[in-house]
């Protein structure tokens, strides 16, 4: 596993390193932590710091907060300047006054005969030791429990900053599931902002609303938490960016171009595809081109996740597929026990393996249980990297990509090749616990993840879902 990727700022809770004989952290003045910048925002005298061996950057205020002896008395220019704490005046905070800041404070302040320790008033996010979700359905997504994405939860729930496009067949905008989370609805297919599905499609001469598949992915990347209704998706406070480009018979290749130029426009953090063409085929330049741009223009540079279902085709992939794209992340489908299914698709373009979300949301204000195919796995990847992106928005779609491959776990049940890679599991399953892990290292007080204080993560945490498909490209085609 490569070096832990090093975060500006952890919207979690900071587990300090002991360095206090007593095994609490404090400020010591003969390694005192490196100023990053000031943080003039915050107010005055703060700063952003960076503290010797700990794998994160924390902002500071513009104060220290001194602890005084026990018995000691309180020194008159700490009564002046500062403020007590409590009634027991034990504990006291100093603001900054003009020219000063966090750590001149800890510096006057750590060498007073009076002070027991001293610390910056850093910012620390807090987190709540438990989630509660008051979902009804949630008891029948097995695959969160499977995965353990509790343990995400506890960290956050998402951010609407987090946008994430959904590149797929017609989508309920008006889900009670999904509603609250709808931004800058598009149809490609019929260039209009209403991607809900069309009466009659997908109905095999029926009537009535029938096309469901745009619907079941949306929900499974972030039907809303706690609203009282249905599911929870993996990242339920991420905002959802739905586009329509799959309808009734062909689909140009211009409608699949505007669709991410959608995307970009909406400034798409990650980009689901549980898509695919009928036919094995080059993916057309400019296609390949726009999903370039996609993954290196959006968010400053930073791009987007552009992730791939690999295909229910039981075939083997070639390398100038559009799964297949240096940009893309594909993704093959495994059942709840981990065998890998008897349809997906296989063959080098294969970066990860993940289950098939069974119970989704639906259409008509309703839900399914019957969902699969790799297009039920890929917005699992898709759901679990839009919470990547709001618990560390700063990381680029580049450092995403890598941090899947080096978290996966290597299935048990098959014999890679000597680079790690094996046709159908690609470099193995996606694994939550391995995931956090790599954004959080142990710290000595916990054992566990460095965002929790105790206990240690489940060892629950089985293998990360990955990216189903829907091949919606003629009017044969066969939806998964």
């Amino acid at each position: 596993m490569r070096a832990p990727i090093v975060l500006p700022f952890l919207s979690l809770l900071l587990s300090l390193p002991a360095v206090a004989s007593d095994g609490a952290w404090t400020y010591d003045p003969a390694a005192p932590p490196t100023i990053v910048r000031d943080r003039p925002e915050l107010g005055l005298g703060a700063q952003r710091l960076r503290f010797s061996g700990l794998p994160f950057q924390v902002d500071a205020l513009g104060a220290a907060i001194v602890e005084l002896k026990p018995g000691a008395a309180v020194p008159a220019a700490l009564r002046e300047q500062g403020q007590a704490l409590g009634r027991s005046e034990r504990t006291w905070r100093v603001a900054a006054a003009a020219g000063q800041d966090a750590l001149s404070l800890c510096a006057r302040w750590a060498t007073d005969d009076a002070v027991a320790s001293v610390t910056p008033d850093l910012l620390l996010p807090k987190r709540t030791s438990a989630v509660e979700l008051d979902d009804p359905r949630l008891a029948s997504q097995w695959y969160h429990d499977e995965l353990g994405t509790m343990a995400l939860w506890e960290v956050t729930l998402g951010r609407p900053e987090t946008r994430v496009a959904v590149i797929d067949s017609g989508i309920d905008i008006s889900h009670p599931d999904l509603a609250a989370g709808i931004a800058d609805p598009y149809d490609a297919f019929d260039d209009d902002d209403d991607p809900s599905p069309n009466p009659g499609d997908f109905c095999d001469g029926g009537v009535g609303i029938c096309d469901e598949h745009g619907t079941a992915v949306s929900g499974i990347i972030g039907a809303r938490a706690n609203n009282g209704v249905g599911v929870v998706g993996f990242c339920p406070e991420c905002t959802l960016v739905p586009i329509r480009m799959l309808g009734e018979g062909n689909g140009a290749l211009s409608a699949d171009i505007k669709a991410f130029e959608h995307a970009i426009d909406a400034n798409a953090a990650v980009i689901n595809n549980s898509w695919g063409y009928a036919e094995p085929m080059p993916v057309p330049a400019a296609l390949a081109s726009v999903i370039h741009r996609a993954a290196t223009e959006t968010r400053g540079g930073l791009g987007a996740v552009v992730v791939f279902a690999a295909g229910n085709d039981d075939r083997e992939l070639a390398d100038n597929e559009l799964e297949a794209l240096e940009d893309v992340i594909c993704v093959s489908a495994t059942d709840r026990y981990g065998n890998p299914t008897a349809y997906t698709n296989r063959g080098d373009a294969v970066d990860l393996a993940a289950p098939s979300a069974t119970m989704t949301t639906s259409v008509n204000g309703g839900y399914t249980e019957t969902f699969g195919g790799t297009s039920a796995a890929a917005p699992v990847v898709s759901g679990v990297a839009g919470w990547i992106l709001s618990a560390t928005p700063e990381l680029s779609a580049a450092e995403v990509r890598a941090l899947f491959r080096s978290t996966v776990q290597p299935s048990p049940l098959v014999t890679p090749d000597a680079d790690g890679h094996h046709p159908i599991y690609g470099y193995g399953n996606l694994n939550l616990d391995n995931l956090l892990a790599e954004l959080y290292p142990p710290t000595e007080e916990t054992g566990g993840c460095g965002c929790q204080s105790a206990p240690s993560p489940s060892l629950a945490w089985a293998a990360l879902l990955l990216l189903p498909w829907l091949r919606r490209r003629e009017q044969s085609a066969e939806q998964v």
